[in-house]
């Protein structure tokens, strides 16, 4: 009986390079010191309201959420390496395979706006990944990922474009 023989190579022929690029984590806008003055009375003022209504826990969870607003506002975001591989989206170290994702949307660049990948994920508690498309051509990376994922029609969520209208 014969074995058969496998070639040397087993890769696939259609592999593609990874598609890569760095970017910034979020958009920092620098605040003023009236945006951290703003804070703090509002912090104050929901503070006293809490106390008010004798709920003294709740006016220092409030002084205690704003403190660290105020300090991760001030922080600088960090690069972070993106890229499109044939296993799936890395960010960072972090891998989402394919298996693990559901469909895929690119929101489109306008003047003030720019390219983002949308996905979405088959877990039910996992976030939309919003990853933004900074220094690379929104058109490859939505042909790289057409062989992979299904397209759908996503948007941003609200809570991100809330936090980005805020400054982070």
């Amino acid at each position: 009986m014969e074995e058969a023989t496998q070639p040397a190579s087993t890769e696939n022929k259609n592999a593609r390079p990874p598609l890569q690029w760095r970017a910034h984590e979020y958009v920092h806008t620098e605040k003023t010191t009236d945006w951290y003055w703003a804070l703090g009375l509002i912090a104050v003022a929901g503070a006293v309201g809490a106390i008010l209504f004798n709920n003294v826990l709740f006016a220092l969870f409030i002084l205690i959420a704003s403190f660290v607003l105020a300090v991760l506002a001030s922080q600088k975001p960090k690069h972070i390496e993106f890229a499109v591989t044939q296993r799936g989206v890395r960010v960072d170290k972090t891998l989402y395979p394919y298996s693990s994702l559901e469909s895929f949307a690119i929101d489109q660049a306008t003047h003030t706006h720019t390219p983002k990948l949308i996905l979405e994920s088959k877990k039910f508690f996992a976030p939309k990944l919003v990853i933004p498309l900074v220094d690379i051509d929104s058109d490859e990376v939505h042909g790289f990922l057409s062989d992979f994922l299904r397209e759908d029609d996503h948007i941003e969520p609200l809570t991100d474009r809330f936090m980005e209208w805020l400054g982070f």
